[in-house]
């Protein structure tokens, strides 16, 4: 797009108000490939079809005229403004590309009316796009509430009153739709993301704005925009749930009630993550090709009320993923979703085909569940006779009763009495357990399974504690079976804490969280300046070409880092991060590293 000189008097002479002068300032001439590579955009996220199907289907009659802006022309000029303002699609921008800056042969291809260049003409193609935009968002939109100020119990009552089914029914359709657009800034690259994606991925939830000023939850008024509502954090950005309420027992310190106050939505985000079979630390920084490791993409988002059923929220955006039939590996997690219910994530999570990865609480350290005297501790099933200091390891730290040395010593010790996975799942999910004493390789010694004594001094001997009921079935048994959903709030495949553990977190941690600052940064997602539009549905469909948006300019970013056999690499992949080695890590930070002998 290059700017052109407008065809219109002078500022000074046709009377024009500041506000046009302005517009036509900006005016920029869309070239035919833009305009093609646009509208081919659009054909592939095959949002308009989807769209007028549902438009016909709610219409009473066939009476009225057509619309003078047709949805594949107001989405065409959507993309075009995105491209054109990083992401941002302003309205007001839409209306000008539509009516000043398309060639004729674009304008006659999408069947648009000639408007003046003067204030009236403006103002009616105004009309036009925004009766077209409204008329999109409204079959999607899965609130009952105008979008205006009303009195609380006007907005309760019309929320009682609504058809739940039908606002369920518009809620999968805004999903569908959002998440389409963010899928055609994906699918020319595809095949290149599945061959370099593992399927692992990290689900987060970030704020965004909302133009409306926010009212008092309290106040006999809704805010100007009532789909909305306040987002309010605690504390620093680290995770509050790290230290109890009232700081750590007995340290004297209480916690920081720094808050931050947000009036707008959140936006859970589904975001590639990259966990290969080599941590760092196991293989020296030149082996590893940085060029291989697909960047930090979304792949599904939800916007929705903040603090507003997470879980589910998250489960829906995983569950569009898997209706595109993207692969599913390693999930990450913070602790807000696996402190959900079962039935509302964890379970869900598992049926998709996802292997969570989670980090826990203090008041959810140490032994979390029992199955046949097995226990689960920080996430693992472990030997009932496990020593008590390594089954509290972690929470010792968190209340600085042991140090960070003794932790990782603690940690490393109790992979002795770990149960070990005998086969892998079946249909259902259970799974089969051997006892650590079991086995042809036992990693402890036990009086109760005398074949595992005097195979080797090193391993660690149990002392089984007398109980007049006898032995725990565990201990009777050389294997046995783990329901799917026995201690599954808790439970996960990597041991906590563990180098394996560090590597797979931290890396998709880290992978959503730079994307929300990304995102933050070029495309503005969380100011609402470019988004003034009122309303759930709106929100949620400019958001999605922000985030198109960024997924384009990360994937051409990095397509440019990939040598093909016709040409070599245009740029070098970035080296900048050096990565610690996940062995010496602690929740309480690096262990020191060692000092050489002298």
């Amino acid at each position: 797009m290059t700017p052109t000189p407008s065809s219109s008097p002078g500022p000074h002479h046709d009377g024009a108000p500041p506000w046009l002068h302005h517009v036509r300032a900006r005016r920029q001439s869309v070239r035919a490939t833009d305009f093609t590579r646009a509208r081919q955009f659009v054909d592939r996220s095959g949002i308009v079809p989807l769209l007028r199907h549902e438009q016909q289907a709610t219409r009473k009659s066939n009476a009225g005229r057509r619309r003078t802006v047709s949805l594949e022309a107001l989405f065409i000029a959507m993309t075009l403004a995105s491209w054109r303002d990083q992401g941002r699609v302003v309205l007001a921008e839409v209306t000008d590309i539509l009516a000043h800056q398309l060639t004729p042969t674009a304008r006659a291809r999408l069947g648009l009316p000639v408007w003046a260049d003067d204030a009236d003409g403006f103002e009616a193609a105004y009309l036009a796009v925004r009766r077209a935009f409204h008329a999109a968002v409204t079959v999607m939109d899965p609130s009952p509430l105008p979008k205006q100020r009303l009195p609380r119990a006007e907005a309760r009552r019309l929320e009682q009153e609504a058809d739940q089914a039908q606002l369920a029914a518009r809620r999968r359709l805004l999903v569908e739709v959002t998440n389409r657009i963010v899928e055609a800034s994906l699918a020319p690259a595809r095949p290149v993301i599945e061959e370099y994606w593992d399927g692992s991925a990290a689900v987060d939830a970030t704020p965004i704005r909302t133009f409306s000023r926010g009212v008092s939850s309290t106040g006999p008024n809704t805010a100007t925009d009532p789909d909305a509502a306040w987002y309010v954090r605690e504390g620093n950005h680290r995770d509050p749930a790290t230290t109890p309420q009232g700081g750590f027992p007995g340290s004297g310190k209480t916690k920081k009630k720094a808050k931050r106050y947000l009036f707008g939505f959140e936006a859970t985000l589904v975001v590639t993550g990259e966990t290969s079979t080599t941590p760092p630390g196991s293989a020296p920084a030149s082996a590893r090709d940085r060029s291989r490791h697909l960047p930090a993409l979304v792949l599904a988002f939800v916007v929705h009320k903040p603090g507003h059923d997470p879980a589910g929220n998250a489960v829906t955006a995983l569950r569009d993923m898997r209706r595109r039939t993207y692969p599913t590996g390693w999930l990450a997690a913070d602790r807000a979703y696996n402190a959900a219910l079962p039935e509302a994530f964890h379970i869900p999570v598992r049926d998709l085909g996802y292997r969570p990865v989670w980090d826990y609480r203090i008041d959810q350290l140490g032994v979390q569940d029992t199955h046949a005297g097995a226990l689960l501790v920080d996430g693992t099933w472990y030997c009932p006779h496990i020593p008590h200091p390594l089954t509290t390891a972690t929470a010792d730290l968190l209340t600085k009763k042991i140090d960070k040395s003794t932790w990782r010593a603690r940690v490393d010790a109790r992979t002795s009495y770990r149960l070990r996975p005998k086969a892998a799942p079946d249909h259902r999910g259970a799974r089969r357990m051997l006892c650590p004493a079991a086995g042809t390789h036992p990693t402890v010694a036990c009086p109760v399974k005398r074949k595992s004594l005097g195979r080797d001094p090193r391993l660690p001997l149990i002392d089984p504690t007398p109980n007049p009921a006898g032995h725990p079935e565990i201990c009777r048994r050389e294997s046995l079976t783990f329901a799917r959903d026995t201690g599954i709030r808790h439970w996960q495949e990597l041991d906590h804490g563990r180098a394996d553990w560090v590597h797979h977190y931290f890396r998709l941690r880290n992978r959503v969280e730079h994307f929300n600052g990304y995102a933050k940064d070029h495309e503005a997602i969380e100011r609402s300046r470019t988004r003034r539009v009122r309303g759930l549905a709106a929100q949620s469909l400019l958001l999605s070409f922000q985030i198109a948006h960024a997924n384009h300019r990360k994937l051409a970013g990095w397509l440019d880092t990939l040598q093909t056999d016709t040409q070599p690499a245009r740029r070098r992949p970035s080296n900048r991060h050096t990565l610690n080695d996940p062995h010496r890590w602690t929740p309480h930070g690096y262990l020191p590293d060692a000092t050489p002998e002298t």
